[in-house]
């Protein structure tokens, strides 16, 4: 069984819970997420089945997009309202709608972001906050992120702002409201999220686990498997080209061997461009691998980087 399956994660269990979830759902051994969404968080994240497993680098390097609350006047030491407070400012503190929304701004661009104390970052083959939990004084190092966009709007609570952020993979939603809060000199902290997109998967397109089970119960395991997206729709949102080998070419290829383009007398060699992903078929016309073109002594050449 292979595919991706768009999962809308509720809030209030783990990006490994639905793992386990989708394991059961579908007697399926091979499955893997596409980037942990915090237990408090909800939205879409992309589950893969089977030989989608190995699709998984791809995924994490998409872009995505958030909705999140941003609440001020308040820090807690896991950047969200699920942490112990460890600062307090009084309702005089808090700034008005305009600085708020020019503060948000700032961050927009290319920046240096450090991971919340509480997080799954690896250091020294540790998850981080297997350090904090255990009160051991360890910081990740700042990474660069790109911040696309942010947008921010009043909600019905006084010191809360809804955030609409479009982000570069490895950015921390928690630690841009953390920042927004310390630039504003009030403190501010995250209270809700939602994962809006990954990638090209949309919340509003995703399956929550209750249906999905409710579908399974009531349509059947066929069913079921026929909401999964193919591999290959996947791949045709990255991929530029296709080529299909012949026999002896596609034995080779799936050997891990570079195929030249002018020995499979590729139609317009010349548009086969260094960098290009390609889709490549068997001689059945079976998608068997992601590759991508390579330079080599004797010219440009197709070589799998995943086999599917």
């Amino acid at each position: 069984m292979n595919g991706i399956l768009n999962l809308n994660k509720p809030p209030g269990c783990s990006s490994h819970d639905m793992v386990y979830f989708a394991r059961r759902l579908f007697g399926e051994k091979k499955v893997g997420h596409t980037g942990t969404l915090d237990p408090m968080a909800s939205g879409a994240l992309p589950i893969l089945l089977g030989s989608a497993t190995k699709l998984s680098d791809l995924f994490l390097a998409r872009d995505k997009s958030y909705r999140a609350v941003l609440k001020l006047g308040i820090s807690t030491d896991t950047m969200d309202t699920s942490g112990k407070i460890t600062k307090i400012a009084g309702d005089s503190a808090l700034p008005g709608f305009e600085e708020v929304k020019e503060a948000a701004k700032s961050f927009v661009g290319g920046i240096w972001q450090t991971p919340p104390l509480y997080s799954a970052i690896k250091i020294n083959g540790r998850k981080l906050y297997d350090y904090a939990r255990k009160g051991a004084e360890v910081k990740a190092e700042p990474r660069p992120v790109t911040i696309y966009s942010i947008s921010c709007e009043k909600t019905d609570i006084s010191g809360e702002y809804a955030l609409d952020i479009e982000c570069s993979k490895g950015t921390y939603i928690r630690s841009i409201c953390h920042d927004i809060g310390e630039k504003l000199s009030c403190g501010g902290t995250m209270a809700a999220l939602e994962r809006v997109r990954s990638g090209d998967f949309c919340v509003s397109g995703a399956y929550s686990p209750e249906y999905l089970e409710s579908y399974k119960e009531k349509e059947g395991m066929d069913a079921l498997c026929s909401l999964l997206v193919p591999c290959e729709d996947f791949l045709k949102g990255i991929a530029q080209k296709k080529i299909v080998l012949g026999e002896f070419y596609s034995r080779l290829a799936k050997n891990g061997a570079e195929i030249y383009i002018r020995k499979i007398k590729a139609e317009n060699p010349g548009d086969y461009v260094l960098g290009d992903k390609i889709l490549m078929h068997d001689h059945e016309n079976s998608l068997f691998a992601l590759g991508e073109i390579k330079e080599y002594e004797a010219g440009h050449a197709c070589k799998p980087v995943i086999f599917i």
